[in-house]
């Protein structure tokens, strides 16, 4: 019998198309610490980590590496960059004092990571709650786009030109009062137009007095829904023809 994780990765391969012919030579491997919290590596060993979280109810992981940490705002649950070893470089998608988008384009070995300005509420930004980067993370000709705390009802055209072509959408469901809810998101999902999408910022187990929601109301009515384990090996060559949804479990 194989191992549980090894397992849950096969599934998902065979599921998402890849046969015996898969091709480690384009494989992107993503793994969920929960949140939004995610370590991206490449097939050239690049590591990637976007929103590492503080002490915020979810197991704290010990020994992350990473070249590059991307922290698309600045809230206690997605820029813990302390957290993260390996001499990683920390890119901030915004300041805060003045409050201000970064323009971030880098390479990180064979990924490049760019930023796309946002807003965390639907009110410009004049809520309190501020500014939020998007990140789009090219590797192996896969493009994975992480929202961060997105509060906005819907993406603008220029937003959307910004992100260009997205394989991979990471996306908050969770809703008031931090971010887009299920509504929302399956409208911003539509107007992306992603091969597979990803939730992330809900209620879990981990958190169950968290005034967010779980991710019931991003997922009803949809089709195409699978549960996987924490890490996940996707490929541009593999990529499901119809639209599917990978709910992560988290470590």
């Amino acid at each position: 019998m194989l191992p549980r994780l090894s397992w849950l990765t096969v599934t998902v391969l065979l599921t998402l198309g890849a046969g015996a012919g898969f091709a480690a030579a384009d494989a992107v491997t993503l793994r969920y610490y929960g949140q939004s919290f995610f370590v991206i590596t490449t097939v050239g060993g690049a590591r990637i980590v976007l929103d590492p979280f503080g002490n915020i109810g979810f197991p704290l992981p010990s020994g992350v590496e990473a070249d590059a940490v991307f922290i698309t705002h600045e809230h206690g649950d997605h820029n813990n960059a302390a957290l993260i070893g390996g001499g990683a470089k920390v890119f901030r998608g915004i300041t805060t004092t003045p409050l201000a988008w970064n323009t971030i384009r880098e390479r990180v070995g064979d990924a490049l990571v760019y930023s796309v300005p946002s807003f965390h509420d639907n009110e410009g930004g004049t809520s309190g709650r501020g500014f939020n980067a998007l990140f789009v993370v090219e590797a192996s000709g896969l493009r994975i786009a992480h929202l961060g705390d997105l509060g906005q009802a819907a993406l603008t055209d220029t937003q959307l030109r910004a992100l260009g072509r997205i394989d991979v959408l990471l996306i908050p469901v969770g809703g008031a009062p931090f971010t887009i809810g299920g509504a929302e998101a399956t409208q911003i999902t539509e107007q992306i137009q992603p091969r597979l999408v990803i939730p992330m910022h809900y209620k879990t187990a981990a958190r169950p007095t968290w005034p967010g929601a779980d991710e019931q109301g991003y997922l009803a009515g949809k089709s195409g829904v699978q549960r996987i384990g924490t890490s996940v090996t996707l490929s541009a060559s593999t990529l499901p023809r119809e639209r599917q949804i990978l709910v992560m479990a988290y470590q």
